[in-house]
């Protein structure tokens, strides 16, 4: 995506629940931890799907 599209995606979720895990990038799956992260995700998701 071109930059200035990044920035528009990055100013709308501003204060999101990305902004929990500081110093984790996009692709997640590649980096240490991201089992826990993942976890998280799905708990969050199932609690607001009931």
């Amino acid at each position: 995506m071109p930059p200035r599209v990044q920035r528009g995606n990055a100013a709308h979720h501003q204060g999101d629940t990305t902004e929990l895990f500081e110093g984790y990038a996009h692709l997640l799956p590649a980096q240490h931890g991201w089992p826990q992260i993942a976890d998280h995700a799905l708990d969050r998701a199932l609690r607001h799907a009931r």
